[in-house]
């Protein structure tokens, strides 16, 4: 072998061996990075930047804000060949309803300036064509709803609506928010989106109270309504039962603990109390949990200081106890569903009120289904209530909303269909009169 041939063959094989060497160095570090407690580190340390960059950002806000709803509207509505049509009450037909119209809203409710307005300008609008409605239990802050929708709403962030109707013709947006004061802005949808959803949305025939009834004027009545509901029976909860092991574990690591934190009983074992150098929780066999940290040491970060702000920050901490009621539903198994029902902001402190549904009705009991408290991202304290109930082979048929709101007197107020428990204990369907939902 001639001498430039042979010093070409071992230089390729020195490159080969630095490159080699280069990759096994990369791969050390990367394997040592995986393995390091990065979620303790400031969110602009050089080493927790590099494992986010490598690793997508595992610890990251972007991965802990799914965009789920943490709440779904009670009712749906839209316009359909000069008939409006609508559902409620039904968590399939909801969500099917609400795929229909959610690039409508997507577009209605983009960054627009909200202002009081009057009852007769929103009576006016209800008759004038083609109109969309949206309907929730409680009072949810406009810039979630606009982000569950996907849009981008953050002029009037801070409203908590309670209904959303739009109107075609005037090119209107009315908000009702949850304390009834009236809201409207100018929006427009494209023709061809709401062409769209007028023919994928299904519904039954309804009308709107208007100025005839002492409810909001955009109270949905129901033709021939008949909403028929079984009966509830409240049935034990053993969150300790071995079956429910899996679930338990899930349920301690959506706090942050694991399957080994260290735990003492209480009331001949009925209640484990699980504790840390930081935080405490609470867990009592018939399903009541509560938990409490310290602000600057929580097991439990929604996200971290100065990673997120203003709304993009309510978002991660609804997300945050979304994620956690998931754990606790399906460790009770429960059958019902949690959704959002209020959020109060001041200043760094933000909390988050849950109701539970079974089968899209709300199920009303003494105190709150589910509380969450934030300071800062850090969840400080909560509380959940589980509950699992069984449906009896009774059924009861609700009050239709158009003799609920022939019967209304007095100030204007909402209506709303909720289980509530009797005498008995049994958990009964009703109509209620709301007159304030905040």
């Amino acid at each position: 072998m001639t001498g430039p041939s042979r010093s070409a063959r071992n230089t390729a094989k020195n490159v080969s061996l630095i490159v080699l060497i280069v990759l096994l160095l990369v791969l050390c570090a990367a394997n040592w990075l995986l393995g390091m407690n990065v979620a303790q580190m400031p969110a602009d340390h050089l080493l927790r930047r590099a494992h986010d960059h490598l690793f997508g950002g595992a610890v990251g806000y972007e991965l802990r804000s799914s965009g789920v709803a943490a709440a779904e509207p009670a009712q749906v509505a839209l316009t359909v060949d000069g008939q409006l049509t609508g559902v409620q009450y039904d968590l399939t037909d909801v969500d099917t309803g609400l795929a229909a119209v959610r690039e409508v809203w997507a577009q209605v409710l983009a960054d627009t300036e909200l202002a009081a307005c009057g009852e007769d300008e929103l009576t006016a609008a209800l008759w004038s064509g083609d109109c969309a409605v949206l309907r929730y239990h409680g009072a949810i802050p406009l810039g979630a709803v606009a982000g569950w929708m996907g849009a981008s709403h953050r002029s009037n962030e801070e409203i908590q609506v309670e209904t959303l109707v739009y109107a075609d013709a005037p090119g209107r947006l009315f908000v009702r928010a949850g304390d009834g004061t009236l809201y409207a802005a100018r929006a427009k949808a494209d023709a061809s989106v709401l062409s769209r959803a007028q023919q994928a949305f299904r519904g039954q025939p309804c009308k709107f109270a208007g100025e005839a009834y002492a409810v909001w004027a955009e109270t949905l009545l129901f033709d021939g309504e008949t909403l028929s509901l079984p009966l509830l029976q409240e049935e034990k909860i053993d969150l300790f039962a071995t079956q429910n092991g899996t679930g338990l574990e899930d349920l301690l690591q959506s706090f942050g603990f694991s399957a080994y934190t260290n735990f003492y009983a209480e009331q001949n074992g009925q209640v484990r109390v699980f504790i840390d150098n930081v935080s405490t929780l609470r867990v009592s066999a018939d399903g009541l949990l509560q938990y409490a940290a310290a602000v600057e040491n929580s097991t439990v970060r929604a996200y971290d200081e100065g990673e997120v702000s203003g709304l993009s920050a309510l978002d991660a901490q609804m997300d945050s106890a979304r994620l956690i009621l998931d754990a606790a539903l399906r460790a009770g198994e429960t059958d019902t569903h949690a959704s959002l029902y209020t959020a109060v902001q001041q200043g760094e402190q933000t909390t988050l009120v849950f109701s539970q549904l079974y089968g899209g009705v709300p199920v009303l009991g003494d105190a709150d289904f589910a509380a969450f408290r934030f300071e800062g991202g850090a969840l400080v304290s909560a509380t959940i209530r589980l509950q699992r109930f069984a449906a009896q082979q009774e059924y009861r048929t609700v009050l239709p909303a158009r003799q609920a709101a022939a019967g209304a007197l007095g100030d204007k107020c909402g209506l709303m269909v909720a289980y509530r428990a009797n005498d008995e204990g049994v958990y009964v369907p009703a109509r209620f009169y709301l007159e304030d939902a905040g």
